[in-house]
């Protein structure tokens, strides 16, 4: 089992490439396959590249060996260190030798040993002379760019490949971070450049090395080679966007909480506020029966439910919006119970102006209205009100008991002038026409209804729904119209009941009123859609600035493509996205605030 190990390891860790015929074909990079066969110039020492891919060192010793096993030429050592590229020069073969193996052992530190083994042959010598000392080639992966730009050497003045032309390896290229690749040079017939080929890149990054493009001519042909390996601009561009479109979400979800937290802020300060106006209030209504009026741990109860449901939505993507949904409702929750609590210390004053009318009521049956006065009595005993919707239906009942209690008195003294006042006309208008004796009867009949229900009447919300006024009024211009008929102008002296007067308002059409609200929506809906088209331009100029600064720190003139790169392409496009819209912002403060806004 370890041996299958190793032998299966020595694919991934060495490349073996010596200069190939012109007929062959470059070799692979995967050493086990064995179809490619490598190159010994004839009569010239092989230069053998040896590539490690992996993280451990190695010793390796490399021999050309005869088909029988026996040794062509003298080994020769070398040290890869992990994702190094080593060059060894093995003795050129004898003449008789046109065929073999080259053979490498590897050894590391900690004893492993791996042996791979590639056929070689004997072919002619090929030498180009390179125009340039230095070249830099561009190798990207991608859907959109890959393959190798910017490949093809040119040969210097007068040079070129020849009639039949030929290629060869004629060197490799390692990367700092550990990487190495196989350089194979391949001059056409009759071209006037060499074009290089690359087997074993792999990570991104810088590849740099020393190629020798004439090997056999004793130097002239060495190019100083950088090959940048990096991804598609698609991919950066992409994970840009990703941070642009992650900023935007935080800003969105961050503004949700910021609202929701400001909600909940509200509540809380809408609660220690109660809190401040129950101690108004009981310090105001001191030794009074009402002095035990309370909301508060109903108030307590209904905002921890608020507070619940806001906190409910932070991690819901609901939108939270002033103007409709959830939220909305909660908002208005909190503003209804904020009216609430800055009614409740004038509840106390409410209730001594109740206090104050149920006081000045007559004491005698007779004469003060039994039910109102029971019922003022009730609501002057205070209590704990266990819902928040009770407190405005008790405002408004303090209220109209009050008024009930202080119009009491003169409904009832009105109504009893008019029953008086019947009474008297009745001998007289018994002699008269029998309409006029239905008239009295009808007025009277009024008015002793009018007084039974003012008696009978609950509270003041009922007594408000009598309209006492109305009908009395309605009967005594019947029972003065008989008076001045049957008894004189002085015997019809009553209470004076005023006429409705004022200026009357005519409504608008409604015709009119439609196409005022037509307007108005209309209009609403342009400014909404111009606000919309200025945010998604603002929003599409502030993506572009942000996509072109990342590739231009991050990906022109830099190998891209680990995966710090992709991270660090998703930062930038958040930060700067983040930073731009706060930028802008901190700018629209300053105009709307500033002396410009102001001038």
């Amino acid at each position: 089992m370890r041996r299958a190990v190793a032998t299966a390891a020595t694919v991934a860790l060495l490349v073996l490439a010596v200069p190939l015929p012109a007929s062959a074909d470059p070799p692979a990079v995967d050493f086990a396959d064995g179809a490619a066969t490598l190159a010994v110039r004839a009569g010239e020492p092989a230069r053998v590249t040896l590539v490690n891919n992996t993280g451990t060192a190695y010793d390796v010793v490399v021999t050309a060996r005869l088909p029988d096993g026996t040794g062509a030429s003298a080994p020769a050592t070398a040290r890869l260190e992990p994702g190094g590229v080593a060059t060894v020069t093995l003795a050129a073969p004898p003449p008789a030798v046109t065929a073999g193996f080259v053979v490498a052992l590897a050894r590391s530190e900690a004893g492993a040993t791996v042996v791979a083994r590639r056929p070689f042959r004997v072919s002619a010598t090929g030498s180009w002379t390179p125009l340039v000392a230095d070249w830099r080639v561009t190798s990207f992966r991608g859907p959109l760019l890959h393959g190798t730009r910017n490949a093809a050497v040119p040969l210097a003045d007068g040079a070129t490949c020849g009639d039949t032309g030929s290629a060869m390896v004629v060197g490799g290229v390692a990367r700092a971070g550990g990487g190495a690749a196989v350089v194979t040079a391949t001059c056409r017939a009759g071209a006037r450049h060499v074009e290089l080929s690359f087997a074993g890149l792999d990570g991104a990054g810088d590849y740099t090395g020393t190629v020798d493009l004439s090997p056999s001519a004793g130097g002239g042909g060495e190019v100083a080679l950088t090959v940048r390996r990096t991804d598609d601009v698609l991919f950066p561009a992409l994970l840009l966007l990703a941070g642009i479109a992650l900023a935007v979400l935080a800003a969105w979800q961050s503004g949700r909480l910021s609202a929701l937290s400001q909600a909940e802020e509200e509540a809380w300060l809408l609660q220690a506020e109660a809190a401040a106006a129950h101690q108004r209030f009981r310090a105001g209504a001191e030794g009074t029966p009402w002095q035990a009026y309370s909301f508060l741990a109903a108030l307590t109860t209904r905002l921890d439910t608020v507070r619940s449901r806001l906190r409910a939505l932070r991690w819901r993507l609901s939108e939270v919006d002033a103007d409709k949904g959830p939220y909305k409702e909660h908002l208005d929750a909190l503003t209804g119970l904020r009216a609430l609590v800055e009614a409740w210390e004038p509840f106390g004053v409410r209730l001594a102006a109740l206090a104050d009318a149920r006081a000045t009521a007559p004491a005698e049956p007779a004469e003060a209205p039994p039910a109102i006065a029971a019922h003022a009595d009730q609501l002057l005993r205070g209590r704990d009100i266990g819902d928040t919707g009770e407190v405005p239906p008790l405002l408004a009942d303090v209220d109209a008991t009050a008024s009930a209690l202080r119009a009491w008195p003169d409904d009832e003294r009105a109504a009893r002038d008019l029953a008086d006042l019947g009474a008297t006309l009745e001998p007289a208008v018994g002699q008269g026409r029998d309409r006029d004796r239905e008239r009295l009867s009808r007025a009277l009949a009024t008015v002793r209804t009018v007084r039974d229900e003012m008696a009978a009447a609950p509270d003041g919300a009922a007594y408000d729904t009598l309209d006492v006024d109305a009908r009395l009024r309605d009967a005594a211009v019947e029972l003065r119209a008989l008076g001045r008929q049957y008894l004189g102008v002085l015997g019809t002296k009553t209470r004076t009941f005023a006429e409705g007067t004022g200026p009357v308002r005519v409504p608008e059409a409604a015709s009119t009123l439609g196409e005022a609200r037509a307007s108005a929506a209309a209009t609403a809906q342009r400014v909404a859609l111009t606000r919309r088209l200025r945010n998604t331009l603002a929003f599409a100029a502030i993506a572009s600035v942000t996509v072109w600064t990342g590739l231009t720190a991050m990906y022109f003139d830099h190998p891209f493509g680990t995966w710090r790169d992709y991270v660090a392409a998703a930062v930038w496009g958040f930060g700067a996205q983040a930073g731009l819209t706060v930028l802008i912002g901190a700018l629209d403060r300053i105009i709307a605030g500033g002396p410009v806004a102001r001038s």
